[in-house]
This record gives structure tokens, sequence and C-alpha cells, in this order.
């Protein structure tokens, strides 16, 4: 039965109408893998080497089994923006005298074959061959390596159950992310110590196989999580309900009727991003990437300076600006030819991008205040760039989506999705990143940086009161534009 799931993979798969563009892609992508693959495997064959360099007076076991809690983390950070839920077009075998614990297993066994889930390998065998088995043997080096093997599958069962409740219960998700900026938090300030937990758990791992067995009772426990879930979600009768009940909840939105056609717009776009997946994705990973200053806040060196802070502060308040606002007529471009044939003030139509994009730049930057903690210079520079992006990079945006014409496949997920991007995509970055250190750049050398923050904020404010002349102008380059963006999204 597997095999026949296989195969009809496979066949719609090389069916679909984008076939020939994702094969070209896929190539492109395969090299840039095998590239990371080779990487990963020469640090491999080679750590314990670069371990005794940088800790000359440490076991190099020892140190290595320190790092893996925090690679554990690492791991699940990138598997919430990179892996893609395992899915399959399930409706059709339900019909059929098969017993849905068939479907339901494959489905699940499908997340094992993640090259997310393949690359650590590459690191730990070698390191596991060279170092692990002279001085402890086969058997305990074993242990220790299908302890963490087995640990990477337990990050991948929790990883799709807690994207599989992003649909169903928020709280959950809340949840997962605040467990993961608790430990962060707790470890920076010292409380408990990933490291030493770390190092001896794992070093017991090669005493004992009691670690191996508690990671393996993890991994039996989110599969059956992944299990239930499925197999509660896979009756004919929900399957076939559940978007009439969706719209139902969405139409249920009245208050933006007291808006008029602008409040109309932006519900649609409301709609678009709850119905659709790579929406969905991109509006999670604005959440997501709140927590993306603890990478560089909690870094000494990255604290004393600005201009690194200028990019993380950028990103953390206008994440959503760049990522959706970037594709803001890509996201149409399946009834695009439906707004050109309506008689659709094109001014209210970007107005109603602009109260869209604002507004959750304001709740990110409402939601990056606790970094206080690592000082007011980060809440400064996080305010000083909430301002930029409202009042220019948000109208950069906007005038750059108008020189995309590349459609988008809503129901495709996001991670390693090329689908839409264009050279404009790269070439917006530039004035949005670059802009905010030039304008800081004299009073720096003056050494009065909150002099450049200020000035920095307050080209933002004051831009954003004009909005409606920079709105005018986006507004006649897209009249301008609308036919060639038109057939660039009939091409798709």
């Amino acid at each position: 039965m597997i095999s026949q799931f296989i195969s009809h993979k496979w066949k719609e798969t090389k069916r679909s109408t984008f076939w020939q563009k994702n094969l070209a892609i896929n190539i492109i992508l395969g090299f840039f893998i095998f590239y990371f693959l080779l990487n990963f495997l020469i640090l491999g064959i080679f750590i314990d080497k670069a371990l005794e360099e940088f800790f000359p007076d440490e076991n190099p076991v020892e140190v290595f089994n320190g790092f893996i809690l925090y690679y554990a983390m690492v791991d699940l950070f990138m598997r919430f923006q990179l892996q893609e839920l395992p899915v399959m077009t399930i409706q059709p075998y339900l019909h059929l005298p098969i017993r849905r614990s068939k479907i339901i297993n494959y489905l699940l066994g499908k997340s094992i074959f993640n090259l997310l889930n393949f690359f650590p390998w590459l690191i730990f065998i070698p390191f596991s061959i060279k170092v692990l088995i002279p001085q402890y043997g086969v058997t305990q080096a074993e242990i220790w390596l299908f302890t963490l093997i087995f640990l990477g599958f337990t990050n991948n069962y929790l990883i799709v159950y807690v994207k599989r409740q992003m649909t169903k219960k928020l709280s959950y998700v809340v949840i997962f992310v605040l467990g993961i900026a608790s430990v962060t938090l707790l470890d920076y300030f010292e409380i408990i110590s990933l490291s030493n937990i770390s190092t001896r758990v794992f070093n017991y791992a090669l005493i004992s196989p009691v670690p191996l067995l508690v990671v393996m009772a993890l991994l039996g426990f989110f599969y059956y999580l992944n299990y239930q879930f499925i197999l509660d979600h896979t009756y004919l009768d929900e399957i076939s309900t559940k978007k009439n009940k969706e719209v139902g909840n969405i139409a249920g939105l009245k208050y933006f009727d007291r808006f008029g056609e602008i409040g109309q717009f932006i519900l649609l776009d409301i709609k678009l991003i709850l119905r659709n997946k790579r929406p969905r994705t991109v509006a999670w990973m604005t959440l997501f990437f709140l927590f993306y200053g603890l990478i560089f806040y909690p870094q000494e060196i990255y604290i004393e300076g600005y201009y690194m802070l200028f990019f993380v502060g950028t990103f953390i308040t206008g994440l959503f600006i760049f990522n959706y606002g970037q594709f803001i007529l890509g996201w149409e471009s399946n009834y695009f030819d439906g707004i050109l044939t309506n008689n659709i003030d094109p001014n209210k139509y970007y107005q109603a991008k602009f109260w869209l994009l604002v507004p959750i730049s304001f709740i990110s930057f409402i939601f990056s205040l606790p970094y206080v903690f690592f000082g007011w210079k980060v809440v400064a520079i996080n305010l000083a760039m909430f301002l930029f992006n409202i009042g220019v990079n948000v109208f950069v945006v906007l005038y750059f989506s108008t020189y995309n014409n590349k459609a988008i496949e809503l129901s495709k997920g996001g991670a390693m999705n090329w689908q839409g991007v264009g050279i404009s995509q790269f070439i917006l970055m530039i004035p949005c990143l670059i802009l905010p250190m030039i304008f800081f750049l004299p009073f720096d050398l003056m050494d009065i940086p909150y002099y450049g923050l200020a000035i920095i904020g307050s080209i933002g404010l004051i831009s954003s009161f004009f909005y409606k002349f920079w709105i005018s102008i986006i507004a006649k380059r897209f009249v301008a534009e609308k036919h060639k963006i038109a057939s660039g999204f009939r091409q798709k």
C-alpha cells in the first residue's frame, strides 16, 4: 500500500502544471543542498580538532555534549521556519476500503525523510567514529549516537504537531514559543545552565541507555499526538464542512464595515491570510521572529554597537511589511483580472494595504518591549526603526510591489519557496536597510548616537503623516503598470 501511495504522489507531482518550473528550481536548490552537505561533512570530520583548538584545556567529548541542547533549540527554531508539514490528498482514499491507520502512518512516516533530520548525522557519525569509539567502545558510542538521532526525530514530530495546532488552537503555539523564550532567558541570566545539563545528560548516555530510552519515549509520545490529531480530523463529513465553517467564522468580522471600501479591502486580505497556506506562514513567521533578538541581544559584541541592532530592529518591527508587502499584488494573482475589471479606486486599494501593514508593525513593536531587559538602548533603536518602517520602508515596499508580475500559488508553503520572487525583492532591501545607517552615521561619528536615533524616528514619523501623498505616487505607478502585471500573472 505504501508503494502505491508513493506512486500516486509521484504522478501527482509530475502531472502538475508547475512541474517544469519546480524541476528547474529544485535542480538549483540541489546544488545548494550538496554544498551544505559537503560543509557539514567536513565539519564532522574535523570537529574534534576544532574543539581541541578552541578549548585546549577541556575534554572534547564534554565540550561537544555541552552544546547538544543548544543544537536542539536551534534545530527547533529552524524547523519552525523551514519544515513543511507532510501532506497528501487524503479525501479520495477515504472512499476506498483502506484502513485510516495505514494512511496516517504513511503520512507521518513521510516527515522522517526531511533533510533537517539528516544534516546533523554528518557531524555526529564522524565524531562518534573518530572520538567516541576509541574511548568508550562501539556499543556505548552507538547508544550515544542513536540518542542524538532520535532527539532529532523527536524535534521533527514536536514541530509537526505544533504546526498542525496552529490552525486549531493558538494557545499551543503560544505555549511552545514562550517555553523556548523562557528557557533562553533563564540560561542567559544564569538561573539555569543548559550547558551543564546537556553535558551531564549526554555524558550519562555514554555509560547508560537511560537517556536513549527517555528520548525514544518522547518520540513515541509526539508521534501518538500527531497520529491522534490526524485521526480526529480525517472524517469525510468534517473535511467537506471545514471550509464552510471557516468562511462563516470569518464573515463575522463586521468591524471593518465602518471603514467603508478600505475596510472591505482589509477584510479581504485577512481572509486571504487565514484561508491560504503561504500567506498564513508569513503571518506566523512574523510572530516567531519577535524572538529574533534573543540571538543577538545576549551577545556583548552586538549589544555594544548600533548597526547590527538596526538590522535586528528593522526585522522585528517590520518583518510583516517586508514578507507580506513585497508580494502585495502576487497574493491576488489568481483573481487580479477581476480587480482590473471592477471599478476599484487604486488609492483606496493601496491605503487598505497600508492600514493592514502598519498596525501589525505596531503590535510587533509593542511585543518587543520586554527586550528592555537588555537595556533602554534596544527599545530606543526598535522604536526608531518602527517609525522608519511605517514612514519610509512601507512605501518603498509597496512601490516596489508594482514591479513584481510573478504569480504566487497560495496553497504552497513558504519554506524554500522562491515562487513569486524577483530581482525587485532584493533591490528594495538596499534602501530599507542602508538608509537608516546613512542617516545615523554622522551622529555616530560625533559620538551623539541618540540624536541619530531621534532623527531616524522623526523622519519616519513625519513621513507617515503624508501617507496619502506617497500612496498617490504608488497608485499612479500601479495604474501605469497594471496591464503588464496582469499579463505576467497570466503566464503562471
